[in-house]
């Protein structure tokens, strides 16, 4: 989900709710969308309640990463989810859906809120006993997990750019040995690709990506959906 913060003056904001405006003409891209599982009652509910928020609704989950979330966490037998920047509760409905009733999901969020949206949804999918959310700084929460010795087999990282290594080195603490780590905004608006931006998101973003893939101990992909994705996981 794209944050507004650290946004340059000058950025032109080229994206719209839901869009991979500057990766697909609109109509490959409604054809993409209207050829991916939806979300469901429950999970339409909760589109339709953040959309209405305005413009913090851009930093909603895609409706493709949302079926690919639910796919992945199906297929790899995933049991335990890490959710860190819940939002308004898409993504941790998608893992809580794919994973089925054995799976569990920790979502973090420092805004009550939206976490208090979130759980209404939850509890109308019939997933609100399987989504356990925590609010406050995920820093401290990701610490609290990792001491209580807290293993997950796939997570989703939503963050401020700015600090997306430290939160990524944190995260990959908690990740069981053959566990998957996501990371939204891995293209940032299309922004990494042009230096002349240079305010603090997209050069965290640049940055962690350019680590990243020199990083011999993982195998890295990136999906070129919604805002980019970024699937990482450790090589032995």
């Amino acid at each position: 989900m794209p944050k507004q913060t650290g946004t340059p003056p000058n950025a032109t904001a080229d994206w719209t709710l839901g869009r991979m405006a500057f990766q697909l003409e609109a109509e490959m891209e409604s054809y993409v969308l209207s050829h991916s599982t939806g979300y469901g009652a429950s999970g339409t509910a909760l589109v339709d309640e953040t959309a209405a928020l305005g413009d913090p609704a851009a930093m909603m989950l895609g409706k493709e990463q949302y079926a690919l979330f639910r796919f992945l966490a199906g297929l790899l037998g995933c049991r335990r989810a890490l959710d860190v920047g819940t939002f308004t509760g898409l993504s941790a409905l998608a893992f809580a859906d794919g994973m089925g009733p054995e799976g569990k999901v920790v979502t973090i969020d420092r805004n009550r809120a939206w976490v208090d949206l979130a759980r209404k949804h939850w509890e109308s999918a019939g997933a609100g006993g399987r989504i356990d959310a925590r609010v406050g700084e995920a820093v401290d929460v990701l610490a609290q997990l990792a001491g209580a010795g807290e293993r997950f087999d796939i997570a989703f990282l939503d963050v401020d750019k700015t600090r997306i290594q430290e939160y990524f080195d944190r995260t990959l603490e908690l990740l069981a040995p053959r566990g998957l780590l996501m990371i939204d905004n891995a293209l940032w608006h299309g922004w990494v690709l042009d230096e002349r931006r240079t305010d603090a998101d997209t050069r965290g973003m640049r940055d962690f990506n350019d680590r990243l893939i020199q990083d011999t101990r993982f195998e890295v992909s990136l999906l070129p959906i919604a805002d980019g994705l970024t699937l990482v996981r450790r090589k032995h």
